[in-house]
């Protein structure tokens, strides 16, 4: 069992839940997210493949690297997901802190997400062969160039071209890739959470501060 902090919507704590539970309920709980900006083509996004054996929004992309906090855990202590998930070694004193944003959904498995999710952004400098992601959480690592994902999730272009790691079962290893994705293949929101996220990355890169998101 996995318990997590629960909270109202003005985020005043009501204690601690099975985060199974939590979802069915529809009650409100925070996650980290971590985007992750690299230099690639100029400037990119990188977006995690998800896996095809995950519960929620399998083989679809998402945020670089995301989780829940587990009860009692500070949002500060979110980089460990990120940090598991991605296979490179990250210290919250090199983490750009964005706010929270306020996400609600209802999944058609019955699931009440209500979240306080708590935004990050790391600029790295690394090539994806210096990451060693978490094979069961992640199928892929895919740089999106930031111009080129603005257009594409504003509907002036139908496809953006990522270039990134795929893992292969039958080599049992990680393979080059470079891929077209349309915007259906981004795991669904109801606001403009990815564009906001590249036109924060492309300040990140600028020195143009501050950073934030809601």
């Amino acid at each position: 069992m996995e318990e997590i902090d629960i909270f109202d919507a003005d985020l005043r704590p009501l204690g601690k839940k099975d985060r199974k539970q939590a979802h069915q309920d529809g009650d409100w709980h925070r996650t980290f997210h971590l985007w992750v900006v690299g230099d690639h083509k100029g400037g990119s996004m990188l977006y995690q493949w998800r896996s095809a054996d995950a519960k929620n929004f399998p083989d679809m992309l998402d945020v670089s690297a995301a989780g829940h906090l587990m009860s009692g855990e500070a949002m500060e202590q979110g980089i460990r997901e990120a940090t598991e998930e991605l296979g490179i070694p990250l210290d919250i004193q090199d983490v750009h802190d964005l706010g929270f944003r306020v996400e609600v959904a209802d999944q058609a498995n019955g699931q009440k997400n209500r979240e306080y999710q708590g935004v990050h952004m790391h600029h790295t400098s690394l090539d994806l062969s210096a990451f060693a992601p978490q094979v069961e959480e992640v199928a892929g690592l895919y740089w999106v160039p930031l111009k080129a994902g603005m257009d594409l999730f504003l509907g002036e272009t139908k496809t953006v071209e990522a270039s990134g790691i795929y893992f292969d079962k039958g080599s049992n290893k990680w393979q080059s890739s470079v891929r077209e994705f349309s915007k259906e293949k981004f795991l669904p929101r109801i606001q403009q959470y990815y564009l906001t996220a590249h036109i924060m990355g492309e300040r990140l890169l600028e020195s143009r501060f501050p950073l934030a998101i809601s």
